[in-house]
């Protein structure tokens, strides 16, 4: 697989991430998600979606696409091996007629045994106005177990787990109660183990995100994920990171990042996940920004304070190759490996180009 080099001042090198083609129209390959394999020292689970307009009869005049899960073991060079890929779809309780025709993987882990843990969303046709969570575990080829993830008691919609590492998940969703003037997202852990949902509240956040969680050892973890506030267009939302501690659920050493660390926020900023960096000293984080109507997306970095808070962060911008590409997004890490989408429009035909792409910051 060809590399594109950047011609940005950063050293970044490009190559596209894709579910191989199989000559069918109108599909494409969302990738969410990325982990190290247990034991490889370079083999990755990559999670995310396909999606393609196949759907079933029944539905061709309800939705316009349908989303299959998508899980990928193998080295980041070698995405273009059929072999490497597992599709995965959430597979309903007996009884249930109900037809599922959204599954996204959002975060992929090692589970026991050689298994694996993803979490994600789906939809089925029996709710087809909501978004479900899910955990599953098991084999690679979607045979394990499937939970439904639902927080808050019930009293929720568009539930998404983003991501999950060391018997803990970290998602969103919106409280049905909430009213139309309320920017209504509401983050939450949960215990994979105990099925324990865990309210994120901190600090008097507004409508907090948790998209990235990394397992530091015993009952460590760090968190990623922005914050917005509640009353629409108050403010700058701002990406953080934030410790947890698994044995008293207390969150702790909240800092919240701008971009390029302007010292008055223009941007706003979301951290998409998290990993450790290079010298087991920090985390490196995908970011997405968007300023005025114009959208981006960043490569982070930051290291731990002697006495344990969070350092500077420190920036780069990513942006997939080419004159028509008009948006890329960075969605996940792993290493100094940014793993997200891009969108491109022809403005010959106007077609619009959805695709998956792996970016690599050199040191």
């Amino acid at each position: 697989m060809s590399q594109i080099k950047s011609n940005t001042v950063e050293e970044v090198t490009y190559m596209p991430f894709n579910y191989p083609s199989l000559g069918l129209t109108q599909r494409y390959t969302i990738i969410e998600g990325i982990r190290g394999v247990s034991g490889s020292e370079d083999e990755v689970y990559v999670s995310g979606a396909l999606v393609s307009n196949d759907l079933p009869q029944q539905l061709q005049t309800e939705v316009k696409d349908v989303w299959q899960g998508l899980l990928y073991k193998g080295k980041l060079e070698d995405a273009h091996k059929i072999e490497n890929w597992h599709i995965l779809n959430y597979k309903l309780e007996e009884g249930d007629d109900a037809i599922v025709y959204n599954t996204s993987c959002y975060g992929p882990n090692n589970g026991e045994n050689g298994n694996i843990e993803v979490v994600g969303a789906y939809i089925k046709s029996s709710s087809p106005k909501t978004n479900l969570g899910f955990y599953y575990t098991g084999p690679i080829d979607g045979s394990g177990t499937w939970t439904t993830v639902t927080p808050n008691n019930g009293n929720n919609s568009n539930v998404f787990m983003h991501s999950v590492m060391g018997g803990l998940a970290v998602g969103n969703y919106q409280s049905n109660d909430a009213d139309e003037n309320t920017v209504n997202a509401n983050a939450f852990v949960y215990d994979t183990q105990t099925k324990e949902y865990i309210a994120f509240s901190i600090d008097d956040l507004n409508a907090p995100t948790l998209y990235g969680i990394w397992h530091n050892g015993g009952n460590s973890y760090t968190m990623a994920g922005g914050n917005s506030t509640r009353k629409i267009g108050d403010k700058v939302s701002q990406a953080f990171l934030v410790d947890y501690d698994k044995e008293t659920k207390v969150f702790s050493n909240i800092q919240f990042f701008s971009y390029h660390n302007e010292t008055t926020p223009t941007v706003d900023t979301h951290f998409e996940g998290i990993t450790l960096n290079d010298t087991n000293d920090g985390y490196n984080m995908p970011c997405d920004w968007l300023k005025g109507v114009t959208e981006g997306a960043s490569f982070v970095t930051v290291k731990r304070n002697e006495d344990g808070t969070f350092g500077q962060a420190q920036w780069k911008d990513i942006a997939y190759p080419g004159d028509s590409v008009k948006i890329t997004s960075a969605n996940t890490v792993y290493q100094n490996n940014i793993l997200g989408i891009y969108v491109s429009a022809e403005l010959s035909n106007k077609e619009v180009v959805t695709a998956s792409y792996c970016a690599t910051i050199l040191e």
